[in-house]
């Protein structure tokens, strides 16, 4: 394989052959064998100018030139994040493949990434969040797990705050509200507030499908009662736990009205 800049530090020669599985770079000249690390093969001319086109035609939606660049990174860098985000989206989205998005996460998680792709990766899961639902858990654990400097909080934030609110005001019901989606919320709100997705959180207690507010059904009690117990009452966990103390007063105090209005309209 023909790698743009990459010579043989033997023999100054260019005549070389790359394995990208092992990631070393073959002599055909001297016979000499040396191995690139992830940041040498990511900083490769061809990689970043590919990865680059991959990005821009992904956000335009131009999904099958994004899969071609997004190929001609990974021949290179095979474990390159945001090439494999591309076309493991393509596969899922638009090829039909199933479970495609779900192994891209299991891989990615056991790969330790670079400044740059994390920012890419975040870049590209903002603008495609709308395909997301099924794959909050991953998405928060990927970049909670890649943002965990205090100087990363903010940044954090943002991202979070980008896209649960979102995600949030698409559900179809309260199911997505898991135990374990629960404790990774109340962490985010613990390290760097959330305050979007609290408010999400804290709005959807009325516009949430399951809602009894959604079709006034304050009649079927004991609907009403799991609502508020497995829903609401989670709500109230991520809120607590936020770090502002200023913002935290705020929101537990329009929370704490919304759960009085709401036992007042159920007759709890």
């Amino acid at each position: 394989m023909d790698l743009e800049g990459l010579q043989c530090h033997g023999c100054g020669s260019t005549n070389v052959t790359f394995d990208p599985k092992r990631r070393i770079l073959s002599c055909n000249q001297c016979g000499k064998e040396e191995y690139y690390s992830r940041s040498t093969l990511n900083a490769n001319g061809k990689v970043v100018y590919a990865r680059r086109n991959a990005i821009h035609f992904f956000k335009e939606g131009r999904m099958d030139d994004a899969k071609h660049y997004a190929m001609e990174v990974l021949n290179i860098s095979m474990d390159n994040a945001p090439a494999m985000y591309i076309l493991a989206y393509y596969d899922e989205f638009t090829a039909r493949k199933p479970d495609s998005m779900r192994m891209f996460f299991e891989q990615i998680m056991d790969v330790a990434l670079e400044y740059d792709e994390v920012r890419d990766i975040c870049s590209l899961i903002m603008g495609s969040a709308y395909n997301l639902a099924d794959f909050e858990e991953q998405v928060i654990q990927l970049i909670a797990v890649n943002m965990q400097s205090p100087d990363d909080a903010r940044e954090l934030c943002t991202v979070i705050d980008t896209i649960c609110p979102f995600l949030i005001s698409k559900r179809t019901s309260a199911g997505y509200l898991t135990d374990n989606l629960v404790d990774m919320y109340r962490e985010l709100a613990e390290h760097c507030g959330i305050p979007k997705t609290c408010f999400a959180l804290l709005k959807s207690i009325e516009t949430n499908p399951d809602s009894p507010y959604v079709g006034q059904s304050f009649y079927l009690k004991a609907k009403v009662r799991y609502f508020y117990d497995n829903y609401v009452v989670n709500v109230g966990k991520v809120i607590r736990a936020m770090n502002d103390a200023n913002l935290k007063a705020k929101f537990v105090g329009a929370y704490e009205s919304k759960c009085q209005q709401y036992k007042a309209d159920a007759g709890m």
